[in-house]
């Protein structure tokens, strides 16, 4: 048995005091790897299909501010999600992610998408505020090509 489960009790046993909604990634580019396989559902809202990409964040770009990086815990088991619908006028964005995990335009998208696990990818944070105004969420604004990535 591994001692690395996670131990919900002591969670629970945390007073409400002591938890603060998680602050997201600064606005910038992060390089990234593509953990896993996607995972493909609809939204709550209109039920549009879906797929999804965990994005794991192994490097965060000039622009990115250390300070807020640092305020973060810095990048250490950061992720990042990127979502793409799956609609006739939206497939062009995952052709281009695809494109961009260096994934070769041979086959269907379905195919394409198999081969993504482990791909690098630059994923350029964009802050969007709440429906309700009271927070801010990070967003993957575009991608890139690892290749354009400047360490």
């Amino acid at each position: 048995m591994s001692n690395l489960a996670p131990n919900f009790g002591k969670l629970l046993d945390m007073a409400p005091s002591e938890i603060e909604r998680p602050k997201p990634l600064p606005e910038g580019q992060y390089l990234c790897v593509i953990a896993g396989l996607p995972r493909f559902d609809k939204s709550s809202k209109k039920q549009t299909e879906f797929v999804e990409f965990t994005l794991k964040v192994v490097a965060a770009g000039e622009d990115v501010d250390a300070e807020e990086l640092a305020e973060i815990g810095g990048i250490a088991d950061k992720t990042i999600r990127a979502t793409y619908y799956l609609t006739e006028n939206s497939l062009w964005r995952l052709k281009e992610f695809l494109e961009h995990c260096g994934i070769a335009e041979v086959g269907t998208l379905g195919t394409m998408i198999d081969e993504t696990q482990n791909c690098q990818v630059i994923a350029y944070i964009k802050h969007e505020p709440s429906n309700d105004g009271t927070s801010v969420f990070g967003k993957v604004g575009k991608t890139a090509s690892a290749e354009d990535w400047e360490s």
